[in-house]
């Protein structure tokens, strides 16, 4: 049964990495922007604060999710 499940593991984990990939860098532009200030005074500060929080909140859980799949993956392939 392993046998079978380490393809389908392997095709998630190189989605899951693809995925993250494509959507690392999908605030980059908006916090590019609040760093030009685009938007001041106290609600562009609120803003930018927020935008970059969000930021790394996303990228915390597009690795979080990279390095689950890739522990599952692994210990599929440890298994005889």
């Amino acid at each position: 049964m392993a046998d079978l499940e380490r393809p389908a593991m392997r095709s998630v984990a190189e989605r899951i990495q693809r995925l993250s990939d494509e959507h690392w860098w999908a605030l980059d532009p908006s916090c590019r922007l609040m760093e030009k200030d685009a938007w001041v005074g106290p609600t562009g500060d609120r803003f930018d604060a927020q935008v970059h929080a969000d930021r790394r909140e996303l990228q915390n859980m597009l690795a979080q999710a990279v390095h689950s799949a890739n522990q599952k993956l692994a210990s599929l392939q440890d298994k005889p």
